[in-house]
């Protein structure tokens, strides 16, 4: 793994743990957002939201096709 890759993975976990209010080592890359951290629509999109005011490029994230949180990471750093 990279380290720009690891760097871009530890900020998403961290804002993620923020917005959740949950430790970052309880984020592992299986995660499921809906499953196990029991984010509905509005919670994905707020959290969408917030990564956006953290300088990731949302605009071609579709949070239909992501189901952990390691989807997440690639999704976000596929298009940098």
């Amino acid at each position: 793994m990279d380290t720009e890759f690891a760097n871009t993975k530890q900020k998403i976990k961290r804002e993620l743990a923020d917005y959740l209010g949950v430790d970052m080592e309880d984020i592992e890359d299986e995660t499921e957002f809906a499953t196990d951290l029991h984010m509905d629509a509005t919670m994905l999109t707020d959290f969408m939201d917030i990564l956006s005011k953290a300088g990731f490029d949302i605009s071609q994230l579709d949070f239909t096709e992501v189901e952990t949180f390691l989807e997440l990471v690639e999704a976000l750093t596929e298009h940098e």
